[in-house]
């Protein structure tokens, strides 16, 4: 996609290492290093992950989950936001991934084991397993088995998704089964995430999130044909009450510099030089306003000028004034989120809600709603999940009411993590997806909508994934066979 970061996520890891002089040994080709020091590699590995899926991801995320739509003044989301993507659009993406975040990885994991240090192992078997668990939900097959071995495969296979979703859940287990007592795992200063902390509390907090990657894993799953061992492993996990992220996962050191900042603004704003392509979606205004909660319409969008105002989405030819729609709010400095809590809280909501323990899942569901005001420093009024209240817990509803409670607040809180939002209703169906447009008099505010330009054969039909790369088929002779944007992931609803 036009706009990518690349080429430039050691900028970023750079914040926290200081002189860019402690990169190399003054012995190596600074053309070609070959042994840079791994605690040099992992925050590069992590910025290059993030880079992608604050980036490029964030912005199909939001565009997916009807968050915000292109604006009607310019063309640049045009081919996402009408469904029109081509095998190129994610190229440069999956070799950032792939030749980039991932290959740092698992450099990362050898030097790691050679030292022993099983704190740096962890991190980047954390890091790595999320940006592969992000291919496999975006484009559903992936090199996973074989990937990551140049000297010896040269065209990897591609492994199915559920056996992906396997492999990297066992990986995981087996990182948490490491012995971090062995005298030898260090605080790794340099970790982006937690490098301010001691070793034993770096470590804690990347169990806790290893942890939260598993359940989130588990949750993908339960529409799927492994519903039952999902709902099972959930309970597993609450029942041993698994120690879970207790706050935001978040990287929170960019700066207002090129190539520094917070890659969804550097995407979308400074790299393209405007601020004003993406714009309120008429879906998420609806819901909001229907609610009365237009203290999130204010943190999440500038106002046109007539107010706030969305466009139907896909709606990118409309008539209306170029400055009549609200423009989406984002910053140099904002932080990324691994995990921000509210999304932690609203899983966990979800699992009680799924193992039948309706007090906790009720718990964790106000709490979700209350930190995702907190996330925007939104003020919030407790009035909103009180008794009576417009986004009360339905206590006494059934458990399809309470599903579609949870998340249709996930939906609105995933702001700028649309990714989520948009994983979320492929497998449960909610936001449900509305008949009728929004501009409809029976049109039911915060129902997502086929996009007004969509260029697929069914009109009534929402995207469930991206083409398969050109540049993996352009190199790999088992990339699969091009597949309809409207054929669903394995694990989806």
């Amino acid at each position: 996609m036009k706009g990518i970061i690349k080429n430039s996520v050691l900028l970023l890891a750079a914040l926290s290492l200081g002189s860019c002089n402690d990169w190399l040994d003054v012995n190596e080709d600074p053309n070609n290093p070959t042994n840079v020091a791994p605690e040099f590699v992992l925050p590069a590995a992590q910025a290059s992950v993030l880079g992608i899926v604050g980036g490029d991801f964030a912005i199909i995320g939001g565009l997916w989950s009807q968050h915000w739509t292109q604006s009607n003044a310019s063309n640049q989301y045009r081919g996402i936001d009408s469904y029109d993507l081509q095998p190129s659009d994610y190229s440069i993406a999956w070799t950032e991934m792939y030749a980039g975040g991932l290959n740092d990885f698992e450099d990362v994991k050898n030097k790691a084991a050679v030292i022993g240090n099983n704190n740096m192992m962890l991190q980047a078997v954390a890091v790595q397993t999320y940006g592969f668990q992000m291919l496999a939900d975006w484009f559903d097959k992936i090199p996973l088995t074989e990937a990551l071995q140049v000297e010896t495969i040269k065209a990897p296979k591609y492994d199915d998704g559920p056996a992906v979703y396997a492999e990297l859940l066992k990986r995981l287990d087996a990182a948490l089964a490491l012995d971090f007592n062995n005298g030898k795992s260090t605080a790794v200063a340099s970790d982006l995430v937690y490098g301010g902390l001691s070793a034993a509390n770096q470590i804690d907090q990347w169990k806790r999130f290893v942890n939260t990657l598993k359940l989130k894993m588990y949750l993908r799953q339960t529409a799927s044909p492994n519903a039952t061992q999902a709902v099972a492993a959930i309970k597993a996990m609450l029942d041993a009450n698994t120690s879970l992220l207790e706050d935001h996962a978040a990287v929170t050191k960019f700066v207002d510099e090129p190539n520094r900042s917070n890659p969804l603004y550097e995407n979308n704003v400074r790299q393209l030089n405007t601020g004003t392509n993406l714009r309120l979606s008429r879906t998420l205004q609806t819901y909001l306003q229907a609610n009365n909660d237009d203290a999130r319409l204010a943190a999440y969008f500038t106002p046109g000028t007539t107010g706030q105002a969305g466009l139907e989405q896909g709606d990118f030819l409309s008539g209306v004034a170029a400055n009549t729609p609200s423009v989406a709010k984002m910053a140099a400095t904002d932080p990324f989120y691994f995990f921000s809590i509210d999304e932690v809280y609203f899983m966990l909501s979800e699992s009680y809600l799924r193992i039948g323990n309706d007090a906790k899942a009720k718990e964790f569901y106000d709490k979700a709603v209350a930190a995702a005001y907190a996330k925007f420093n939104i003020a919030f009024d407790a009035k909103k999940i009180a008794k009576g209240g417009v986004y009360e817990y339905p206590s006494t509803g059934n458990m399809e009411t309470k599903l579609k409670a949870i998340i249709y607040q996930k939906w609105v809180a995933m702001f700028r993590q649309g990714y989520e939002s948009f994983w979320d209703q492929a497998r449960t169906g909610y936001p449900e997806k509305s008949p009728v447009a929004s501009t409809a008099a029976n049109y039911v505010p915060g129902q997502w909508t086929v996009a007004k330009k969509s260029v697929l054969d069914n009109k009534t039909d929402l995207p469930k994934r991206v083409p398969y790369a050109s540049s993996s088929r352009d190199s790999n002779v088992n990339t699969p066979a091009a597949v309809p944007l409207t054929a669903k992931i394995w694990w989806m609803k």
